[in-house]
């Protein structure tokens, strides 16, 4: 590093600083000498010039008491006084009586205390304009007179003033020698190795990444020497450590780009990259590169009812049963909260071989996870979606957007576990963006409407009674025709359209109602089922509301469903949801419930008036032990929450005895009625019963003697 210019020197306070204390100093001491120095200069030039008066004069006077003769005296004396700036002379006799006067009047008056003048005379103080000074003296001889002189003082004042700029200029001279030779000794040993170092760490401040670029060179053996040594070793150690924290940092960027921090796994970037490397490396021509891409289904809903710290817990599970399930070598990465992907790289695109893979991965990754004390999960829903670069480069955007629509497809097929991608799957995709375009305009083209599917209610005898009825929606598209429920519901979720179309499904139902009591005098409950989206809105209470103001009908006669997962995602808000709905008087039920991950004590707080058996349990009824078990809980469960339980999806007598034997309060399915439009509903349920509404019987089964039990439900 270059040294500082002399600019830099005067420009440094701390130099200032020094040189002002040693001018200071250096000033006091010469001033302290000077004061005494001009005073002993001024007495010795009066003591000067009243010996030279004295002696000039003496002489004249003579030594005895005889001075009569004045005009003698005046003529010799007159051209001495003169000659020796002797203003004016007077004598005085012993008595102190005036004897003569020579020169200028006044006369000098006598002193005090004549008798105490000796022969050396006594020089008494200068008037007090300093122009004139008076001396008296007297001879030892008896009888001599006393003299007393003015003498014209002024030259001296001259000479003092002279003296004193002949000293302070030596004075100055001095000052400035010794300040100069005070500051080039500190600049060159103190100063100068000071302002470098201030420079140096100045500079350092400023860019501490290349500190050690700013170090002091020195060849000192001195303190200062080991200052600048010591300095630059701290730079050194800085700026290795700036550079340690950048590359420690810049490391854990580069890691964070590329891995999940839960699990640790590489991500989808690091995914991508890891298929263009293999793109890259030399190939057979039969060698192919598969992309697995796992799901947990069912994520949601562990995490609403487990809470994120133990899904988390959950997910490095997962990270680390995928781990040991897949190949040894191939790429595992987690893409996301719920899922995961593993990149096989094989010599051939044998079909059997990844198949074998994700049947080993659904079989070990998932079942039996352990969350800690009674949180537990026996088992997770899992779909996988498989792209493959069979007869092409592999391409890791390409092969993800075709797992990607694999796994997609694989989660929209009832029992489906894995999907290969096919090229009509990316047609399936377009076809799916069409239906989706076409749906925003079903609402306003009125292709919506709603089917209602009786719900019975049991009677332990053998009967059964109409109890209501839950309407769905379905769709008639100009084209296509009916759109399956599950294809356009599905559309309308991702699409953002569930939730007006389930305002209309309500606004339909209750126009229904109304329509009904209008022409009947009665009309049965309907239920309506509610999606996670409408149940999330807080406004929910104030629009339903107003659909039953709009209609005018009693809240009791729509019941609401909700799904177990919907209801478990934030407990405290639907607990708040459920006691507004409740304080409108409306009914609320859990729909599908024994699938999600239900809290006793959260189905306590919010005391639901029913309970639904979800259809998946209902359809083992009689070849599933472990789903008749599940049917008994609810059952109970029901019974000790005071709510009510209602079996979806039954189409068996066998599966209604079951219900009725075990006190089952409600069923619906297509052993008594398939969905029908409210036009064959009303004329079938509502106008053909009226309000007693009839029991009846399901296809003939059941004893005739209960066949027309009349009672109402």
């Amino acid at each position: 590093m270059r040294l500082p210019r002399l600019g830099g020197l005067f420009a440094c306070r701390l130099c200032w600083r020094i040189t002002a204390a040693v001018f200071g100093l250096i000033l006091a001491v010469e001033s302290a000498i000077l004061v005494p120095s001009a005073m002993r200069f001024e007495r010795t030039e009066l003591e000067r010039l009243a010996l030279r008066a004295k002696t000039s004069v003496e002489p004249v006077l003579g030594v005895g008491p005889g001075l009569t003769d004045a005009p003698g005296l005046a003529r010799d004396l007159l051209p001495l006084m003169a000659d020796y700036d002797i203003q004016s002379l007077a004598i005085y006799a012993r008595d102190g009586a005036l004897a003569a006067v020579f020169g200028q009047n006044p006369p000098p008056a006598l002193p005090a205390e004549p008798t105490s003048l000796g022969y050396t005379g006594r020089v008494m103080p200068r008037t007090p304009d300093g122009d004139h000074l008076e001396v008296a003296w007297s001879s030892n001889a008896p009888g001599a007179p006393f003299v007393v002189t003015r003498l014209d003082s002024r030259q001296i004042g001259r000479d003092l003033v002279g003296y004193l700029v002949r000293i302070a200029g030596l004075v100055g001279l001095i000052v400035l020698v010794v300040t100069a030779g005070t500051m080039y000794v500190l600049d060159r040993q103190v100063l100068r190795a000071v302002l470098q170092l201030r420079e140096s760490a100045l500079r350092a401040g400023a860019d501490p990444d290349q500190a050690d670029g700013f170090t002091v060179p020195t060849r000192r053996d001195d303190e200062v020497g080991e200052l600048i040594n010591a300095h630059n070793a701290m730079l050194q150690r800085v700026a290795a450590s700036k550079r340690r924290d950048r590359e420690i940092a810049e490391e854990r960027a580069r890691y964070l780009v590329h891995h999940q921090p839960l699990t640790g796994l590489p991500n989808r970037e690091a995914l991508v990259e890891h298929v263009d490397r293999l793109a890259a490396q030399p190939r057979g021509a039969g060698r192919c590169v598969s992309l697995l891409l796992l799901k947990i289904r069912q994520f949601r809903a562990l995490n609403a009812s487990f809470g994120a710290q133990r899904c988390d817990e959950l997910l490095r599970q997962v990270a680390a049963r995928f781990r040991g399930a897949a190949p040894t070598g191939d790429f595992i990465g987690h893409l996301g909260a719920h899922r995961f992907a593993v990149v096989h790289d094989a010599d051939s695109c044998d079909i059997a071989e990844v198949t074998e893979i994700a049947e080993r991965l659904l079989r070990e990754v998932g079942v039996d996870y352990d969350l800690g004390g009674d949180n537990s999960v026996t088992s997770l829903k899992l779909r996988i979606g498989i792209g493959r670069s069979e007869g092409r480069s592999p391409d890791g955007h390409t092969l993800l957007d075709e797992a990607e629509l694999a796994l997609e497809r694989a989660a929209e097929t009832e029992g489906t576990k894995y999907l290969f991608y096919s090229p009509g799957l990316a047609e399936q995709a377009r076809e799916r963006q069409l239906l989706a375009r076409d749906l925003e305009r079903a609402l306003e083209a009125n292709e919506l409407f709603i089917v209602a599917q009786p719900k019975m209610a049991l009677r332990p005898e053998g009967g059964a009674a109409l109890a209501g009825a839950e309407v769905l929606v379905r769709w008639k598209h100009p084209t296509r025709g009916m759109v399956r429920p599950d294809v356009f519901i599905a559309l309308a979720e991702s699409a953002g359209l569930i939730a007006p179309i389930g305002d209309f499904v309500l606004r339909a139902a209750a126009q229904a109602v109304r329509g009904w009591q209008d022409r009947y005098g009665w009309a049965p409950p309907l239920a309506v089922n509610l999606s996670a989206q409408q149940f999330a809105d807080p406004a929910l209470a104030t629009r339903l509301e107003t659909v039953l103001e709009e209609a005018g009908i009693a809240a009791g006669l729509l019941e609401l469903e909700i799904t177990e997962t919907a209801a478990m995602k934030d407990v405290a808000r639907t607990t708040a949801t459920l006691q507004a709905l409740r304080a409108l008087g409306m009914k609320i039920a859990i729909d599908d419930f024994g699938t999600g991950y239900s809290s006793l004590n959260y189905l306590r707080r919010f005391a639901v008036d029913a309970i639904k058996i979800d259809k998946s349990f209902v359809d083992d009824i009689g070849a599933d032990p472990d789903a008749e078990a599940v049917c008994d809980a609810i059952l109970l469960l029901g019974k000790s929450l005071g709510a009510k339980i209602v079996a979806e999806g039954v189409e068996s007598v066998r599966q209604l005895e079951f219900l009725r034997l075990r006190r089952c309060e409600e069923v619906q399915g297509y052993l008594f009625s398939k969905p029908l439009p409210l036009e064959e509903f009303e004329k079938s349920w509502v106008a053909a019963r009226g309000p007693a509404r009839a029991a009846v019987m399901p296809r003939g089964v059941w004893p005739a003697r209960s066949s027309r039990v009349a009672t109402p439900a």
